[in-house]
């Protein structure tokens, strides 16, 4: 089954607030980027703010390469400079890949201010549900339900958070029509701090399934005080000694997420289409109308 990529305009956990200076916390792939470039309809609306400016689309992407600084592009390369091999003796591959990085943030700036969110690429999955590892994933509702929702996310991150009211809205009030599963997709996966509130949502689960969704809501809330190390008092759940199994757990989704492709958060799957970015519940009952298997 193809997967088809639902236009939304709004964000997903690659933003700062400050737009002038609007660096992402993931940036996109060179191919996420190209795939993007490609939509005729992505074209259009970014060619069309770029008249208002009265720019042409390339004027607008060159100004834009010309505000990047050098300190912006260091704040990625840790992360990019893994692709690279261990020893490098070409340093035409560290330029080039110190230059990939700029021009993704100037992508990344462009599409944050037309409101646009990177389209996913189509992946070879087929049926995604049969792909993956969900066994020890958290679980809500009737698997035999509507829809299928799969969700990835952080309770680090805002704009997971900022879903999440409307998604156990929906996931409440729709019980019996639709099965949701958590995926996990850590912000800061090279740290166990990082993974630990997702680790502590899989022990929470594991010990309590029932009550997941208000787990959650506490977890989003107070993810920064567990990041730290405080024990807010979960019962088998503790951060100081929490079993080695449930941040495994976390870093195995991770990987098995990048291998679809995905690069930002929250992302959902529902019944096939994939949807990258914030939600509310507008937008979600429109999503649900889109998608409802007949």
């Amino acid at each position: 089954m193809p997967i088809l990529s639902f236009l939304i305009f709004l964000f997903s956990c690659q933003n700062t607030a400050t737009e002038e200076f609007f660096l992402p916390d993931i940036l996109p792939t060179e191919e996420e980027v190209k795939y993007s470039l490609s939509s005729d309809e992505y074209l259009v609306r970014l060619r069309a703010i770029a008249k208002s400016k009265q720019l042409t689309l390339e004027e607008w992407k060159e100004g834009e390469r010309a505000k990047v600084k050098e300190s912006e592009i260091s704040r990625y390369w840790q992360a990019e400079r893994k692709k690279l091999p261990l020893e490098i003796s070409n340093t035409d591959a560290i330029d080039r890949m110190r230059d990939s990085i700029r021009i993704r943030i100037v992508w990344s700036r462009i599409f944050h201010e037309a409101g646009l969110s990177w389209k996913v690429i189509p992946s070879k999955v087929g049926n995604l549900l049969s792909k993956l590892d969900i066994k020890h994933s958290p679980k809500i509702g009737n698997p035999k339900g509507k829809w299928v929702i799969i969700e990835w996310s952080d309770f680090l991150c805002h704009f997971c958070k900022q879903t999440f009211p409307f998604t156990k809205k929906l996931l409440l009030k729709r019980a019996d029509q639709i099965y949701y599963i958590h995926k996990d997709f850590p912000l800061d996966d090279e740290s166990e701090e990082g993974i630990l509130p997702l680790a502590m949502a899989r022990c929470l689960w594991e010990n309590e399934p029932t009550n997941i969704l208000n787990y959650m809501d506490i977890l989003y809330s107070d993810s920064k005080k567990i990041k730290s190390g405080t024990d807010l008092g979960f019962k088998n759940c503790s951060a100081d000694d929490l079993n080695s199994r449930f941040k495994d757990l976390v870093r195995v989704d991770h990987k098995e997420a990048q291998k679809l492709g995905v690069t930002s958060i929250p992302t959902f799957w529902v019944n096939g289409r994939w949807i990258v970015g914030s939600l509310n519940q507008e937008t979600w009952e429109k999503v649900l109308r889109e998608t409802e298997r007949r």
